[in-house]
């Protein structure tokens, strides 16, 4: 008896000290309840998993007020101080760096991912600040990591490099800073190489035909370049980085947000030293002199205005070419230098006139001094590229609107008396309108148009549709197409490091039209610490007219062809989460024809397979590691004769504590380059002639970066 006493005194005290908890787990932003969110108790084995209605039960073994932890992928984790037993309401914010809780600038109506009918892909803060880790340099790698981007140098001895969507050349992908054109033409591939990812808030890329959102030059699609605004927390931060082929970067980057004036500040250094990675006598890898600085200040108005002005000086200095000339700096062995001095002023404002409409204004202008100086010829230009616009945005219940002008201009001006290029100034005037109607909650219908008159070319009328279905929660559809333009400029088409010197005709070019249509199906679903995100896109472009050098002549002969260039496609992709593991697969088929040519129908150097995976994991809170994988096949080189496939393995260590962040990275741990298949060059050292790239040329690279973050 005495027994069953002291046991039922027991079992009445641990009444007394667990209390029992019921928690109620919604979004933030649309009240739904969430199911299979995970609540437990810090320092204790205590959790439940919310059901069905979004609510979980818990009893608190050391009584109230106790602290709980609320989990759930793909949102912002929550703690939480429960004082009194009963039902308690947690809401839960979207995590910022998911792709489907992204706010995108793109399509100018400033909506959130998942709302917005085109197909945007976006590189979130958390993107950029790991690659800041890994290639704080240069963004080439990180577009290189997204399916259906190709990074593909052309260039040994500089380092040339441009970004090709969807097996398009890259001159038909236009490169966006802040939403403004501030590079193409004589700038246009070098571009990216001058861009430090520390400086990027995130990066929007779109895939297929956008002329009618930003006009010609954008027949493969955009890539945004999105810079940080300042926050009321004083930000600070510094990376320096020394790499296995000599290159060493500096960046920092301060910013801050006060009541009615704030500031971002960005400036970084890169230095490298030429290599010749495989003994031929010809560097590989470039030597460079880069600086970039960038200020940018915005002006708070008032409640309603914000003014937002930036500065950004590049100064790049590129050589490359024969080890001889590299070490003695003359003689007339084969070398290309590359010297651009640029500066760069965007101006922006934005009046909210109410909760629902805004009238934006902005501005930009771009000067460039390049000087490029090989064994055979020394070339000089300029370039003023300057752009404006002016929108006006109106929302209403179920649709909104977005109208406005731009007029932009493109003035080159050849100072080398002896180079057959000539000097010209292009200028268009466009208007713009567009639409985006959601009649029910699960159908969007996404129309635009744009009307541009260009100086020399004439008018072009370029509509635009997409098209969005939500087939409940988990599943979304998505259709795009629209038309687009490029006007003939010779400075695209050209490489000007070998083709001045035997350039014979490039007038009478006509404007390349296109036509283009994408689809994407997507599932995502989440089950507790489980995530999974599916997409299957396809993609179809005709390029009528494309711009081609006319084969089995002495010289450059640029001309129209007779028939289309077209790209059929398709990309899978795969995001799988769970709990401290992130995987994700890629596949990425590509079929580029020459219609106007059959016997060489796909173009050299375009590959028709990448296979992709990277996958991530967090060890603890101080350490996580990363794995990247990559299989690229399918090719042809010059001789239209076919490559081999080869494959990729890159590595990650990091290391994050307080302030302080440690990565060791290794890409190309297998040392593939071109060079062991077939060489770089025909002839012979003393008069090489260079190849074209279709796989690495640098071979096994190894960096490791410090950056420290106030």
């Amino acid at each position: 008896m005495k027994k069953l006493l002291l046991l039922f005194g027991l079992m009445c005290q641990c009444m007394l000290f667990a209390q029992q908890v019921s928690v109620s787990v919604k979004d933030a932003q649309t009240k739904e309840s969430l199911i299979g969110v995970a609540v437990t108790v810090p320092g204790t084995s205590m959790g439940a998993v919310t059901d069905g209605k979004g609510v979980a039960i818990l009893n608190i073994p050391s009584g109230l007020p106790a602290m709980l932890k609320v989990q759930y992928m793909g949102y912002q984790t929550a703690e939480v101080k429960v004082t009194k037993p009963g039902l308690q309401e947690v809401l839960m914010q979207p995590a910022s760096e998911h792709l489907e809780e992204v706010t995108v600038t793109s399509v100018r109506t400033n909506s959130r991912i998942e709302a917005i009918p085109t197909r945007i892909e976006v590189l979130g803060l958390e993107d950029t600040q790991e690659e800041n880790g890994i290639m704080p340099g240069n963004i080439s790698s990180l577009l290189g990591d997204i399916a259906g981007i190709q990074m593909q140098e052309v260039s040994a001895a500089s380092g040339n490099t441009y970004a090709r969507i969807q097996g398009l050349n890259g001159r038909y992908t236009q490169l966006l800073k802040d939403g403004l054109p501030l590079y193409g033409g004589l700038s246009g591939n070098f571009g990216i190489m001058q861009v430090p990812p520390l400086d990027l808030k995130q990066i929007e890329i779109i895939k297929g035909s956008c002329s009618t959102l930003y006009g010609g030059d954008a027949i493969g699609g955009i890539i945004n370049l999105v810079s940080k605004d300042p926050m009321p927390q004083q930000e600070l931060s510094a990376t320096v980085n020394e790499t296995s082929l000599h290159e060493t970067n500096l960046n920092a980057y301060l910013a801050k947000k006060y009541k009615t004036f704030g500031y971002t500040l960005f400036a970084g250094q890169t230095w490298r030293q030429a290599t010749d990675v495989n003994g031929d006598g010809l560097s590989e890898s470039s030597r460079v002199r880069s600086t970039v600085i960038h200020p940018k200040f915005q002006f708070y108005l008032d409640p309603r205005s914000t003014l937002t002005v930036d500065y950004t000086g590049t100064f790049d200095n590129r050589k490359g070419g024969d080890m001889r000339y590299l070490s003695s700096g003359s003689g007339s062995y084969y070398h290309v230098g590359t010297q651009s001095d640029r500066h760069s002023v965007t101006a922006k404002y934005v009046n909210n006139l109410s909760p629902t409409s805004n009238i934006t204004v902005k501005a930009s202008g771009s000067n460039l001094d390049q000087i490029i100086d090989t064994r055979n010829y020394n070339f000089r230009a300029n370039q003023l590229l300057y752009y404006s616009e002016l929108s006006y945005f109106r929302q209403f219940d179920n649709m909104n609107w977005v109208i406005g002008a731009n007029f932009n201009g493109d003035q080159f001006h050849n100072r080398s008396s002896l180079i057959p290029l000539n000097s010209y100034s292009y200028n268009t005037l466009g208007g713009f309108i567009q639409n985006t109607y959601n009649p029910v909650p699960a159908f969007t219908i996404e129309s635009g148009l744009r009307a541009d008159y260009q100086n020399k070319y004439g008018w072009f009328v370029l509509p635009r549709l997409s098209v969005m279905y939500k087939f409940g929660k988990e599943w979304t559809a998505r259709v795009n197409g629209g038309l687009g333009y490029m006007a003939p400029n010779p400075l695209n088409y050209l490489d000007l490091e070998q083709d001045l010197n035997r350039l014979t005709s490039v007038s009478g070019l006509k404007p390349e039209l296109s036509h283009g249509l994408n689809a994407d199906v997507n599932f995502q679903k989440r089950i507790g610490d489980v995530a999974i995100n599916l997409n299957q896109a396809f993609f179809a472009s005709f390029i009528n007219s494309p711009v081609d050098s006319l084969p089995g002549t002495t010289g450059v002969v640029l001309y129209n062809a007779p028939k289309a260039l077209r790209t059929l496609g398709a990309q899978t992709y795969m995001r799988l989460t769970v709990g401290d593991w992130e995987v994700y697969l890629s596949y990425v088929y590509t079929h580029v024809n020459k219609l106007y040519n059959a016997e060489h129908q796909q173009p050299i150097c375009t590959p028709q397979h990448n296979l992709s995976n990277t996958m991530i994991f967090e060890l603890n809170k101080n350490w996580s590691v990363g794995l990247e994988n990559s299989l690229v096949a399918g090719q042809i080189n010059q001789d239209n004769q076919p490559t081999k496939a080869y494959y990729i393995m890159a590595a990650m260590l990091k290391y994050s504590s307080g302030h302080l962040t440690a990565v060791l990275n290794g890409e190309n741990l297998l040392n593939v380059r071109q060079s062991r298949y077939e060489p770089i060059f025909d002839g012979t050292i003393d008069n090489p002639q260079m190849r074209q790239l279709w796989a690495p040329i640098e071979g096994r690279i190894l960096n490791l970066s410090i950056t420290w973050k106030l």
